[in-house]
């Protein structure tokens, strides 16, 4: 812990017996509806996190704090269930601590294109258009790189900029590679006007003294904690074992508060109920918000009478229609002065790279090893994976494939250390495979069961094995033009039952988990809805669901500042509603 750094945190038994607002879930989203529903010192709010604070001078150096390199107290990982195309399981990564995953994310900070907002609009869901979700990305953001004015946000809390000068030889050599075959370089990621394909540098949330800014950091740091304790109360290391829900005799019911349950201290059993004067926001994540919803006897009926949980509310869509980006590798071997291997090889390395963050905030350790991103349309790819001129009369708007170039392996099989390595993960950006989430157990610690199905659907192997085309054509590109990569692992052929194959064996979850608690009409023919336009869980009364659960289907894009706006979001539409 920073020993100044002292936090106004909560304990169980010292908690009010009434908040106006209770915000379960202080991950992401969770935390910027903290700080906003705050705002006002007449409101009293308690933020409800089951996991620890966890906060450290190593969990705000970058490249320390991410997952991979980080002592694994601020990640929550779980095994999925076994999968069918893939024959084995995945370990499922999300965040554990205040803040949620972006405390241990790859800090990636990007919007997604107009386009699909728009989409949703069309499809129905009113206010969610890109001009309307625009104004809370911008509200949140303080670009420290950019200055377009109208396009980013300069006095949010929330800090991303870029890198400067890539930080590895290859991803200069990438960027070349892929303007030769036809994917321009993008200036802005995050520009609405910027081309839907091509490559371009990505931002991270990281602040001007170069350290991670989660959101925790960013919306609810230690001054703003001290000056809000007495209207905002912050309790960590409790569940939520369910919301306390009211049948009234006309039928309805009404969310009135929540059931807690002790995870730390000397009575780890300990419960406590807490009732809410106005509304109840789950911000749980794609996992933890369907599961609190089914404690609470708000999911698929069949499935909650399995665990004898009594019904409030039928709500099938309730931990169904999970999504995620699924990933596919190709490596290669590089001089390992040019990987992140050398940082643990290489002790001297890592000395140089520890003595310049230090004393500059420069270096290695400053970032993640992902820069740089490629988007394309597997349609408008050739057989052999190189873009054609074809996608200007396709009218295709959005890529549905994203290549990233990493200094480092970017699959999950055990690695030699004694060669550099580069690779392309490529990432499948409109999956059709659905998943879902369910319960084990009616007990809250109990593990969940999560089946992301993926490959699921036959339509997802099209698209991949295009973008392993596009990955190896930029592999031809970067040799021509004199940057040796030594295969490694790549599929053996180009046939498709050898893109396949390879597919279902070197892959990942790229943690981008949606869509469990979506946002769509109750009987939606695309998997059914959980809440409405305005993130009110259909059937309850004073209860919203605010985090990427609520996805309609998963962005194209990161997710992590899609989360942020979408707390923003939520947090105005309750300050806006009229008092119950």
């Amino acid at each position: 812990m920073w020993p100044f750094d002292s936090y106004p945190e909560i304990k169980l038994d010292d908690l009010l017996e009434q908040y106006d607002f209770i915000v379960a879930g202080g991950g992401t989203a969770g935390c910027v509806l903290a700080n906003r529903l705050s705002a006002d010192p007449s409101h009293t709010v308690l933020l409800i996190e089951r996991g620890p604070r966890a906060d450290s001078w190593a969990a705000r150096v970058p490249l320390f704090s991410s997952d991979f390199a980080s002592d694994g107290s601020r990640t929550l990982k779980r095994h999925s269930e076994m999968q069918t195309e893939l024959g084995r399981p995945l370990l499922l990564f999300s965040g554990g601590a205040l803040g949620g995953t972006s405390r241990v994310n790859q800090m990636l900070y990007a919007r997604g294109l107009p386009a699909e907002y728009d989409s949703w609009a069309d499809a129905g869901r009113k206010g969610w258009g890109w001009k309307d979700v625009e104004p809370y990305f911008i509200k949140s953001e303080r670009a420290l790189d950019l200055k377009d004015e109208g396009v980013h946000g300069m006095d949010g809390e929330w800090r991303n900029r870029s890198l400067g000068d890539f930080q590895f030889k290859g991803f200069n050599h990438a960027v070349a590679a892929s303007e030769a075959i036809g994917l321009p370089y993008i200036p802005d990621i995050n520009s609405p006007t910027h081309p839907p394909f091509g490559c371009g540098r990505l931002y991270f949330t990281i602040d001007e003294k170069s350290k991670r800014n989660s959101s925790y950091h960013a919306f609810l740091p230690a001054p703003l904690a001290r000056a809000r304790q007495g209207n905002l109360h912050i309790c960590t290391n409790v569940l939520v074992e369910k919301v306390d829900v009211e049948r009234l005799p006309d039928g309805r019911c009404v969310a009135r508060g929540i059931t807690l349950l002790s995870q730390a201290g000397p009575n780890p059993e300990k419960r406590k109920h807490v009732r809410a004067a106005r509304e109840i926001v789950l911000s749980a994540g794609p996992f933890g918000s369907p599961h609190i919803l089914m404690l609470s006897g708000i999911g698929p009926s069949e499935h909650l009478k399995e665990h004898d949980i009594p019904i409030v509310k039928d709500l099938p869509a309730v931990g169904s229609n999970l999504e995620d980006h699924f990933g596919v590798s190709v490596g290669f071997f590089i001089p390992v002065q040019d990987s992140l291997v050398s940082l643990r090889t290489q002790p001297l390395r890592f000395l140089i790279e520890l003595i310049k963050y230090l004393v500059w905030g420069t270096g290695w350790l400053l970032g993640p090893v992902l820069q740089l991103a490629i988007f394309a349309n597997s349609r408008m790819l050739d057989s052999t994976g190189k873009p054609t001129k074809l996608e200007k009369a396709s009218g295709e708007k959005l890529p549905d494939i994203e290549i990233m170039p990493m200094a480092y392996a970017s699959h999950d099989e055990p690695t030699t250390l004694d060669r550099g390595m580069f690779s392309f993960l490529n990432v499948l950006l409109h999956p059709k495979s659905k998943g879902s989430v369910r319960l084990s157990s009616a007990d809250p610690r109990a593990q969940l069961i999560i089946d992301p199905r993926y490959l699921s659907h036959p339509d997802d192997y099209a698209p991949l094995r295009a973008s392993l085309k596009l990955s190896l054509r930029l592999r031809d590109e970067m040799r021509a033009r004199g940057y040796g990569l030594e295969d490694w692992l790549q599929p053996s052929s180009e046939s498709d039952a050898d893109l396949d194959d390879y597919i279902r064996r070197y892959n990942r979850t790229t943690y981008h988990y949606s869509s469990t608690c979506r946002m769509a009409p109750e009987d939606d023919g695309e998997g059914g809805g959980v809440v409405d336009d305005e993130l009110r869980v259909y059937g309850v009364e004073n209860l919203r669901v605010a985090d990427t659960s609520i996805l309609p289907r998963v962005l194209g894009t990161h997710l992590q500042a899609p989360a942020v706006a979408i707390g923003e979001k939520c947090a105005d539409m309750m300050l806006k509603s009229k008092q119950q």
